[in-house]
């Protein structure tokens, strides 16, 4: 009996790929887990509050400093900047009101923890950097026992935020077992080299010697195999 013969079949290709942060493999999965948990505990600590004989970390609601309910546990990137920015602008309304000489919702004025920057971030790589920002922030004044009744009872526990060596580049019809040549064509500001390139699920996996940045450039060609 004859063996049947495959044939690879071209499905995704580009001449010349430029890197970007966007999709950076870790760095996305970092910043979600991060800016999940951090919506977590801060929701929680803003909803501490003493109600009738129950003692709380704060002394009412502050309601202005609460998250939308737009800002939805972030799964993707879209989700993950509407987020980070809620995070931003409601963290500052509640700093805002713990440095105040005479505090609305916390126990006493307290020292300030403001965050480096709180312009919208619109960016994987500046999302990181802001989340990164606010857990440091938040966390010290989550910690302060003068402008809570006890402190540091909300600490965020997820690790920081950071980008790591590998892109997701989407290659529609790709499978598990399909084949990507490649090659480097500019080695970008982070000089990386290429370790492997992995189709698979509709996206290929590329993987370099380090963080590929905003400016490698690459050219790939991905093969499926037909009977």
């Amino acid at each position: 009996m004859a063996r049947k013969r495959y044939q690879p079949e071209l499905i995704a290709a580009s001449g010349g790929y430029t890197t970007s942060r966007n999709i950076n493999i870790a760095g996305l999965a970092s910043a979600i887990l991060l800016a999940n948990d951090l919506r977590t505990k801060y929701t929680a600590h803003v909803a501490d509050v003493t109600v009738g004989e129950v003692t709380g970390e704060h002394k009412a609601l502050h309601a202005a400093g609460v998250l939308a309910t737009t800002s939805v546990a972030a799964y993707n990137l879209t989700t993950l900047l509407a987020l980070t920015n809620d995070l931003t602008a409601k963290y500052v309304l509640h700093n805002v009101d713990a440095i105040a000489v005479s505090p609305t919702y916390h126990q006493a004025q307290d020292t300030t923890h403001a965050l480096a920057a709180t312009t919208a971030v619109t960016t994987l790589a500046g999302t990181i950097t802001r989340l990164n920002d606010i857990k440091a922030k938040y966390d010290a004044h989550d910690a302060e026992s003068t402008a809570h009744t006890t402190g540091a009872l909300h600490a965020s526990e997820a690790a920081d935020a950071a980008l790591g060596a590998a892109i997701s580049v989407p290659s529609p019809g790709s499978k598990t077992g399909d084949l990507c040549l490649w090659n480097i064509l500019n080695d970008g500001t982070g000089n990386v080299t290429g370790v492997s390139a992995v189709p698979g699920n509709g996206a290929t996996v590329f993987t370099f010697s380090a963080d590929p940045q905003d400016d490698c450039i690459i050219s790939y060609a991905v093969f499926s195999r037909v009977v």
